[in-house]
């Protein structure tokens, strides 16, 4: 009997042997193997030590100097987390010192524009998954905090007539972005086209910024609300 219908039987119960079958290979699956607390712990930690020396190898030879050779320019101690950014398009990548990314997060340039340039000040963290589109510029300052699933669009990337989206959007349709120095830009929000984020603002979680921020702001709620920022 071929062993995909022999299981078949097995799951199906089909008669009192399998039945009895079954009900024996389930209690055998929930048998654990038992901890040896000395053993596991040192495996555990061995493993942990191996695993963070082999990223830290593969970051250091292969993953940061494949990147850097995309941008324009890289400051001094710059670190990425686990992989390499997707780049599509005509990037100018310009990073300043200490910039810290993520290998899951997309940087896209618009097709439109010559030379969409993505600018990053100083000390700035790029969180895990970013995903930031390119058609004028988008200027980072420095001191940023980007959490993980932060969207920035830059320009519209389909055109709204139905006849015509599949075609490139115009150059028009593109206002840049600019992100002051120590904003924090909390999880899955979205920065839309043309909006300035004030220094020290603080942008809550989930939220989509389509108005300028003043400094010393937070931003909460969808569609954001615009409150002034109290230590």
């Amino acid at each position: 009997m071929p062993i995909n219908r022999l299981l078949l039987k097995i799951r199906r119960r089909e008669t009192p042997f399998y039945d009895r079958l079954f009900r024996f290979l389930k209690k055998a699956r929930a048998v654990n193997f038992p901890v040896v607390y000395p053993l596991h712990r040192f495996l555990y930690s061995e493993r942990q030590i191996r695993r963070m020396l082999w990223r830290g190898f593969c970051q250091f030879v292969y993953y940061e100097p494949i990147f850097k050779s995309q941008c324009a320019s890289v400051g001094s101690g710059f670190t990425i987390i686990g992989g390499i950014p997707l780049i599509t398009g005509n990037l100018n990548l310009v990073l300043g010192d200490n910039v810290t990314m993520h290998g899951k997060s997309t940087l896209v340039g618009a097709k439109v524009f010559d030379r969409p340039t993505l600018r990053v000040g100083n000390n700035t963290h790029l969180g895990y998954m970013l995903q930031i589109t390119v058609g004028c510029d988008v200027t980072i300052g420095s001191n940023v905090l980007i959490a993980g699933e932060v969207c920035i669009y830059s320009y519209d990337q389909h055109k709204a007539n139905p006849e015509e989206r599949h075609q490139p959007p115009p150059i028009a349709s593109s206002k840049p972005i600019i992100i002051e120095d120590n904003v924090w830009i909390a999880e899955k929000c979205i920065i839309m086209k043309g909006v300035t984020i004030g220094k020290n603002s603080i942008v809550v979680s989930g939220c989509v910024v389509t108005q300028k921020v003043p400094p010393n702001s937070m931003v909460i709620g969808n569609p954001a609300r615009v409150f002034p920022l109290i230590y």
